[in-house]
């Protein structure tokens, strides 16, 4: 049996929306560095993304067959945010983002106060074939 792992855009969409603008603070942590300090609801749209069908647990490979350049900038995520209708490549983008923080702390905050997860998610929607997942 078929199992869906859905992903509410609208919900989420509204969320990201009251996001942009606003700075995500920072606080010292114990190992006396700064650190983005996120909102619960945040982790839980990311978690609900990573478990929804959207999600790219090959965003990698993806990204290289799109041709996407090595590293992927800031600029380039918001030309694609902007200009990209290839579902796979917004898929994969997003799925880039949330596993890059770890390596790159702050790119979530970037990414909720400039807007761009935002456009991003509304973009896959856009994008989304009427047959997917393509089981």
């Amino acid at each position: 049996m078929l199992t869906l792992h859905n992903f509410n855009f609208t919900t989420w969409d509204h969320y990201l929306q009251k996001q942009i603008g606003h700075s995500i603070p920072w606080h010292i942590g114990s190992d006396h560095l700064e650190h983005p300090l996120y909102a619960t609801d945040f982790f839980k749209m990311l978690h609900e993304f990573k478990a929804s069908d959207f999600y790219d647990h090959n965003y990698q490979r993806t990204l290289m067959q799109k041709n996407m350049p090595t590293p992927v900038t800031e600029a380039d995520i918001i030309t694609i945010a902007n200009e990209s209708h290839d579902f796979f490549k917004l898929r994969a983008t997003l799925s880039m983002i949330i596993e890059n923080e770890k390596y790159f702390e702050g790119l979530w905050a970037a990414m909720l106060e400039k807007g761009i997860l935002q456009k991003l998610l509304k973009q896959l929607n856009l994008t989304t074939p009427k047959d997917f997942p393509m089981w």
